[in-house]
């Protein structure tokens, strides 16, 4: 694989590979029975309140171990009597007991279903414990990425010092793979891990080490995430490690730990290619106006992962980060931090809005490259981002999936749709800041986080929050690059008038239009440069095919700039009589510091 896709999430890898069925031409139904194909909402029959998981892992080097689950759920909305968990076929069940007694359950399709020997009634919490082995806790992708739920890496002959390694990849539905749970992104829950494992190996898991207990040749290790997080996001790493601590200007909270378990013989390496994490941490503390959410910042780097993937509190990334240098994984790093806001603070009900976790981690990266390179820093990574997006992103309505949509075969195909959650998810953020302005833009942000955190969101929630703190009606907006899939594509035309000093500006959308795709409604920023740094803003409004507006100026203008802010989401090709100018120059600064209000 070429080098350069390890700067890419997993996920987003992980998706681009996915041997998941290709879409049917239209897939929003079964063209043979008629049925429904998109997903919904799992129901949440229980509150899945906490979860204790204990494990003994054996050997290291066998992918097995026996284990103990103890969830403490409280029945929703009326008596219960029957408890279902996704739990796969890696796990072979010996009992399940509620309150010491025993249930009846069977193991089938991928599915525990537990009859609880008396009704759970609401605002009454029982324990249901289950205990079983597990072998081979995995499943696979194919091609080079290897297992998914719990990788299982056996020490390599000639580099016995870097030893075996185990570690999770829950997302999207994986860790079903080696504890029963309810595998899916609408519920929040509480979690403890005690792991035992063969000294020197160390464990890492989520929220603080309460404990390491030490017998003979093994080690007990207990940590404990006391604030609610989404499923997928629970992370157990066994390996070997350089231990490292990040230091520097932090988090707002006294005392945040920032370790990174680096490979054997990395650790000063790896503490220089994250040195920039602890001021990442106290920049978007600062922007988001809210203090980093959990116990610790771990960073952990393994092997055979070709991104990153933000477990709460502990993020688990490749090892290639381990020697990338000084700022070299930046984005990396800056992505995998936000998520612990936008993705962990804050989780999709569905993995219909992904974008709300995936765009914003995108768009922490061009937050990064404002912080680092000003204005024009930002400006250019945004920039580069639309190139690269409207370059392969020719979608249309019914063919192709829009970015926020129900329709997809498995969660995988949501995580590489044309309609990029990524890239397209981080320009919507952009062009929003850029229609609202910086102070309405962060007071909507940091409102939807005071709102929402330790919850679940959708894509109204997040624009219900941007609505209430401007005073715009958002709807149009989210509708056209949210629920539609594609681009507008547009061929701008400038021609001047000498004799009645105007400029003729006409805006064509050539991209599909129809009665699924009807044309956008934009507002084209146009800036007119007379030269010597002095110079005009004008827009041009348009809701139809083509339109032509005249605007009367003082002077002809040496040259003009469309939309040199960035904030269409769209392919936008300008042609000027550059015969009617006396010459073709670049964006001035000025342009640029117009681009975004502040």
């Amino acid at each position: 694989m070429p080098a350069f896709r390890f700067l890419f999430p997993l996920a987003f890898l992980l998706a681009a590979v996915s041997l998941a069925p290709a879409q049917p031409a239209d897939n929003r139904i079964d063209a043979t029975s008629g049925r429904d194909l998109a997903n919904y909402p799992r129901d949440r029959n229980f509150d899945h309140q906490h979860m204790l998981l204990v494990v003994d892992i054996p050997d290291v080097e066998t992918a097995a171990f026996n284990a103990r689950c103890v969830w403490t759920v409280e029945a929703i909305g009326r008596p219960q009597t029957c408890l279902v968990f996704d739990a796969r076929a890696t796990m072979r069940f010996s009992s399940v007991t509620s309150g010491g007694e025993p249930c009846t359950f069977t193991h089938a399709s991928d599915l525990l279903t537990i009859d609880l020997p008396r009704p759970a009634v609401p605002g009454k919490p029982v324990r249901v414990e289950m205990r079983y082995a597990a072998e081979k806790p995995y499943g696979s992708l194919g091609g080079f990425l290897g297992p998914t739920g719990l990788s299982w890496f056996k020490t390599r002959p000639g580099r016995e010092r870097l030893g075996a390694q185990i570690y999770s990849q829950g997302q999207a539905q994986w860790n079903s793979f080696w504890f029963p749970c309810h595998d899916f992104p609408n519920e929040r829950v509480t979690s403890e891990l005690v792991v035992t494992v063969q000294d020197p190996y160390r464990v890492v898991s989520n929220g603080k080490l309460v404990s390491v207990a030490r017998t003979g040749e093994r080690s007990t290790y207990h940590w404990r995430q006391d604030k609610p997080h989404a499923t997928y996001l629970v992370s157990l790493v066994v390996g070997l490690f350089d231990v490292v601590t990040l230091g520097g200007p932090g988090s707002k909270r006294p005392g945040l730990e920032m370790p990174v378990y680096a490979p054997v013989g990395a650790g000063e390496a790896a503490r220089v290619s994250l040195g920039n994490t602890p001021e990442m941490i106290r920049y978007l503390e600062q922007v988001l106006d809210e203090p980093y959410p959990w116990d610790k910042y771990a960073q952990t780097l393994v092997r055979n992962m070709p991104g990153g993937m933000e477990n709460t509190s502990a993020t688990t990334m490749g090892e290639f980060a381990a020697r990338s240098g000084p700022g070299g994984v930046d984005d990396l790093v800056v992505h995998e931090l936000i998520h612990q806001w936008f993705g962990d603070l804050m989780t999709c009900r569905t993995w219909a809005h992904l974008w709300l976790n995936e765009g914003w981690a995108t768009y922490g990266e061009h937050l990064w490259a404002e912080h680092q390179g000003g204005e024009a820093g930002y400006l250019d990574a945004v920039s580069n981002a639309r190139r690269r997006f409207v370059a392969r992103n020719r979608a249309t309505l019914p063919k192709d999936v829009p970015m926020v949509s129900n329709r997809y075969s498995s969660p995988e195909d949501v995580f590489a749709k044309t309609d990029d959650v990524y890239a397209k998810g981080g320009l919507v953020l952009h062009a929003l800041r850029a229609r609202l302005g910086d102070e309405a833009f962060f007071k909507g942000v940091r409102a939807y986080i005071d709102l929402h955190k330790f919850g679940v969101v959708e894509t109204d929630d997040f624009r219900n929050a941007m609505e209430d703190a401007s005073g715009q009606s958002l709807e149009r907006f989210f509708h056209q690059y949210c629920d539609r899939a594609g681009v507008p594509v547009l061929a701008v035309k400038a021609t001047w008038d000498d004799a009645a000093k105007a400029l003729t500006v006409s805006v064509e959308q050539t991209q599909t239009i129809n009665a699924d795709n009807p044309a956008y409604a934009l507002s084209v920023p146009i800036y007119v440069d007379f030269g010597g740094d002095q110079g005009q803003w004008i827009t041009a409004d348009t809701d139809v095919r083509s339109v032509e507006r005249v605007f009367a100026l003082a002077r002809k203008p040496v040259s003009i700039s469309v939309d040199p802010g960035v904030s269409i989401i769209g392919d936008i090709r300008t042609t000027a009589n550059l015969a009617l100018f006396d010459r073709a120059r670049p964006t001035p600064a000025s342009a640029l510091s117009g681009a975004l209000p502040r």
